[in-house]
Parts: C-alpha cells; structure tokens; sequence
C-alpha cells in the first residue's frame, strides 16, 4: 500500500500533468517565436531543448508555468528565448526529448542551441552555421556506466537488484558543435571532445532566500538529502550507509524513494530501525516548511556517481548548506567550501562520508557560520537566475554574429 507521502507525491503530479496542458500546444515545436515583434525576415535560431514551459513565455508570462519552482531548466528555457528574442533572433522551439518530433530545414538557421544530438550530420552541410551544444550532464558513456557500476555495487552489498532509472542514448553533439556549454566543475567536461569552445553556465536556483544565521548547537548534528529519481546514481545509498554508522548525527531524505520499489524494498527497513535517519519524501523547496528544516542543518550530503553540477546542491546553497560531494557530482560550491570525495567506489566513499559528517559537525561555531556564510555567498553570485542570466548573456556576446 502507498504511504500517505506516496498518495500525496501520486496527487501532486496529476495535477502538474493537468496544468501542463492548459497552453501545451499541438505537437513538439512551437515555431516563429518573436516573429511579430521582430520581423519574419529576420535570423532565426532554433533550440532543442525542454520546451513546457515555453508557451507561457510566449503567452507573456512563464511563471505562470505550473512546474516553475520544479526543475531550473523550465525558467532557464524561457530565458534562452527571452535573450535570443533580444538579440534580433525569431526562435523555433522543438522538444529535444520527443523522438517523433518533425525533421529540421537546417537551411532556415544562423544559430542552434541543442541539447540532445539533432545536430549530428549537419556540418557536412552547413559550414556556417554556428551550433551550441547544451550540456547537462557527463558524458553520456560516463554517465551510463556510472549509474550501472552503483546498481552493481549494491548488489553485491544488499543482494537486491534495483532497476537503472537514469540510462540517456549516445550523445556525439561534442563531436560537430563549435561551443559547449555546462554548469559544473571541470570534472564535467573531461570525457568530452576537446574541440568545442567550453562556456562555463550558472546554473540557477528556484527559490533565493535571504541567510539566517543557525543555531550551530542544533545544526551541527543535521544533514540533508535532497535529489530526484534514480536514487542509486544520487547516491542515497551510500549517504544511509554512513549515517547509520552515525548515529549521533541526522540525514534528513527529501525525495520521492517509494517510487523506486527495489530501492524502498531496502530502504524502508533502514528507517523503521534507525531513528536519526528521517524520510521527508517529495518536498517543495521554496516551502516554509523545508526552510525550517534548512535552517537547522548545517550541511548536504550528495554522493552522486554522475551529475552535470547538481541543481539541488546549487539550490541549498541558498540555505547556506555545506556541501559534501563526490568528484563526480561536479559540483562548484564544493569544490570551493565544502569536501569532495573523489574516489567513486561505494565502499570507500562510506568511510569517507562518516568521516567528512563527523569533521564538518566538530567544527566550532565560528567556524561553522563561515562555513555557512561562503556557501550562501556563493549561491548568491552563482546560482541565481541573474547569475544564470549573465553567463548565457556571455555565451551570446562569443557567437552572436
């Protein structure tokens, strides 16, 4: 039987999917996107990319997008747009996810923005074009043998198989497009062509609250996990292995677990029989009740065998949570004031974890609060939809002819 989270995650969702359709249109393109305003006769770039919220900003106002504060690349699609419009581009939208989507007149373009591999084949035609591949992740080989060496590994730790939930197809766009963007640390780009031009991204926030200084007598025992699905390859596992070894310390789990039932399978137990372990289940961030739980902890612990930045590490940082990490979850804020683990081997990232919660918990007040401090001020110049703003803006002044 669902829990009660479950049933309310389950609600949650169809009433995303039922608003999503309110301005959806027909089909997997929306076409001649700031023609009225601009001229039909005027450059036109296309982006591949997720396009739901892309009709609310062309019917004036995407915040009015039900699934803004969701994900971070539903407002930062609308601000490509926004920007390219600016910059004297009509912009053609197709869905980068949608495999049916209509075939491309690469003729009509001076500019692609791709973020899946539409672009393949398109040189040998169209030397002048400029092509951008949107990256978001690692590279797809890393990325997929990742997710399955952590599945691997806790099979052989648990005995339970649990289904791959993250797999992606082959990606060769680094291999035709001149520039590549991405939002993490330089861990991201190594397994890439070496050939694009590499444009460092902001990646944004949904919500930017003012800091709060903590209670460090409270905060010092309180970490979070916050992520999606695919809690293997997030590594959630590994982060409830080393809070059970800790049992003066608290992991509070804020994600959608039940919908993973290999993984609740070995989960569940774990909380009926470790009470500092606390599952939140699926949580809105810009809550006051998820505030209030930020503001007592002092850090975040994100274990994840592959990411392209970690949007949800980006967005504590807005809480001033100390970042501990694994190499591969390429992650800045960490990089700069939090711990990163580097090994990527589940039976040496747990110890290292236990000893990363435990260092960063005895930790004297003052020091905390710096901690806490530098984190927050690096979410402010970096993870924000300002920030995001300038680093595309960035990107434009490089390519725009």
């Amino acid at each position: 039987m669902p829990t009660i989270r479950g049933l309310q995650f389950r609600i949650a969702q169809a009433l995303h999917a039922s608003a999503d359709r309110v301005f959806r249109p027909d089909g997997n393109e929306i076409l001649d996107i700031g023609a009225e305003r601009i001229g039909p006769t005027s450059k036109r770039a296309l982006i591949s990319y997720v396009h739901r919220s892309i009709p609310y900003y062309v019917a004036g106002d995407v915040q009015k997008f039900p699934r803004i504060n969701e994900h971070t690349m539903y407002w930062e699609a609308a601000e490509m747009v926004r920007q390219l419009n600016e910059a004297g581009y009509v912009v053609d939208f197709y869905d980068a996810f949608n495999p049916s989507a209509a075939p491309i007149n690469w003729d009509k373009y001076e500019l692609v923005i791709d973020e899946q591999d539409r672009m393949a084949g398109v040189e040998k035609r169209r030397s002048d074009l400029t092509k951008i591949y949107y990256c978001t992740g690692n590279h797809w080989l890393f990325h997929n043998r990742a997710e399955l060496n952590r599945i691997w590994s806790f099979h052989e730790r648990h005995g339970i198989y649990v289904a791959p939930e993250r797999q992606i197809p082959a990606n060769f766009a680094d291999q035709t497009a001149d520039y590549m963007t991405y939002f993490g640390a330089p861990f991201q780009v190594q397994n890439f062509d070496s050939r694009p031009h590499k444009h460092l991204l902001d990646i944004s926030a949904v919500y930017e609250p003012e800091f709060r200084r903590k209670n460090y007598d409270v905060a010092r025992r309180n970490f979070i996990w916050l992520g999606s699905h695919g809690h293997l390859l997030k590594g959630l596992d590994v982060a409830v292995e080393a809070f059970m070894q800790t049992p003066e310390l608290h992991l509070y789990i804020c994600g959608n677990a039940e919908r993973e039932p290999q993984f609740w399978q070995w989960l569940k137990p774990i909380l009926d029989t470790h009470s500092n372990i606390h599952y939140q289940g699926w949580t809105d961030v810009s809550s006051t009740k998820f505030a209030e739980l930020a503001h007592k902890c002092v850090g975040t612990v994100y274990a994840s065998s592959t990411e392209g930045g970690a949007g949800s590490v980006a967005q504590l940082t807005h809480f001033g949570l100390v970042p501990i990490v694994t190499e591969s979850a390429a992650v800045r804020s960490a990089e700069a004031h939090g711990t990163v683990i580097r090994s990527q081997e589940p039976l040496e990232i747990v110890p290292q974890l236990v000893r990363a919660i435990r260092e960063l918990a005895s930790l004297p007040d003052a020091d905390l609060h710096a901690r806490c401090e530098a984190v927050y001020a690096f979410g402010r110049a970096h993870h924000t939809r300002a920030a995001y703003a300038r680093s595309f803006a960035g990107l434009l002044e490089k390519v725009v002819r």
